[in-house]
């Protein structure tokens, strides 16, 4: 399987602009929770920017980033859709700004903005081919393959943020340490370079087939 990168910004929503001053700004900065698991999701949220990620703690203590959001998408949206309370937690990794909008139900928002929820709809969509297309890396590929694709989804996705070794291994399930081990073996390659804690990624293609030729 080769990683959907054209579809990487697919979620984005440009708000109409009389849709705007609906939604109340609500500032954070980072390290700040801006929901917890459990919390009712009785109202819309929109990242104007920033980059926030879902993250959920198992029964053992693990945590997990599940998702990641940047600038111009939506937070949480399956559940404000199902009128479920929130399945995970939503962190900032980054400063930035929401907009917050006071529809309590989807009802409300096929109503008032049927193209927003045509949008919801949409990526709810997606979400469900990028959750299989990650459960099966997850159980048929090598770790290095899992950590080559993470890291070109999210500096395609948000170039500008600094990931952390830790930040990757959980959004594709690899240990810290060994993401560590992997950044090293593709440092020597050529295919990616390290300045501190920043990584710069070389050839997306090259990366790619390296990964591909892992696997066969």
């Amino acid at each position: 399987m080769k990683l959907h990168l054209n579809h990487a910004f697919d979620n984005k929503f440009m708000l109409p602009e009389d849709l705007i001053p609906k939604g109340k700004i609500k500032k954070f900065k980072r390290g700040d929770i801006l929901y917890n698991k459990g919390d009712s999701s009785r109202q819309l949220t929109y990242t104007l920017s920033g980059i926030v990620g879902l993250v959920n703690l198992s029964s053992n203590g693990h945590e997990s980033l599940l998702r990641v959001f940047g600038e111009k998408f939506f937070v949480g949206y399956r559940s404000f859709l199902v009128d479920e309370d929130y399945h995970a937690t939503a962190v900032a990794l980054s400063d930035g700004e929401l907009l917050i909008f006071p529809y309590q139900t989807a009802e409300e928002v096929l109503r008032e903005v049927p193209e927003l929820f045509l949008h919801i709809s949409r990526m709810l969509a997606r979400d469900l081919r990028i959750a299989e297309e990650r459960f099966n890396d997850i159980t048929g590929k090598r770790v290095i393959s899992r950590i080559i694709e993470t890291l070109i989804f999210l500096k395609q996705r948000h170039p500008n943020y600094q990931w952390t070794r830790r930040e990757i291994g959980e959004f594709c399930g690899a240990k810290t340490e060994t993401v560590t081990r992997a950044l090293t073996r593709l440092e020597k390659e050529g295919l990616i370079r390290k300045e501190g804690r920043e990584i710069l990624l070389g050839d997306i293609q090259s990366l790619l087939n390296f990964a591909e030729n892992l696997d066969v």
